[in-house]
């Protein structure tokens, strides 16, 4: 079982690693790169801060979907890459569609940027364009 993130209350931490960059998620989207971590630098909880809102009212149901972070990066149902080619996003579905995003570059470790809810319809679509795959199959 993947580790939960414990992000409340914590101030100070300057950076935890979430995750990391797996030979299987390279070879899937054809990247040019080593495996790596994935970091979350402190400065990005404000990317995820500003997604409360798109959880409606339940607080719990936020907290419960930013700690399962490093299980939708580890074991994601959809993995795919932003259409500017400069994000990895890691899909998995908790109570609903959560979204991932990483910053991708050549080398080095990987940065958290946001991550938030989508709908199954935007799932739908990018399955649709080609920019997002099922990997629950493969496992």
């Amino acid at each position: 079982m993947v580790k939960k993130l414990d992000l409340w209350g914590k101030v100070g931490f300057n950076r935890i690693i979430i995750g990391r960059l797996t030979k299987e998620v390279i070879s899937l989207l054809g990247l040019d790169r080593s495996e790596c971590d994935i970091i979350l630098w402190e400065d990005r909880l404000k990317y995820i801060e500003k997604h409360i809102i798109d959880f409606g009212d339940s607080i719990e149901d936020y907290e419960k979907h930013v700690e399962l972070i490093p299980e939708i990066i580890q074991n994601p149902d959809y993995i795919g890459k932003h259409p500017n080619s400069r994000s990895i996003e890691y899909i998995k579905r908790i109570d609903r569609l959560m979204l991932v995003a990483v910053r991708l570059k050549v080398s080095g470790n990987l940065a958290f940027r946001s991550a938030y809810p989508i709908t199954d319809e935007q799932l739908k679509n990018y399955i649709k364009a080609g920019r997002v795959f099922d990997v629950r199959k493969n496992k």
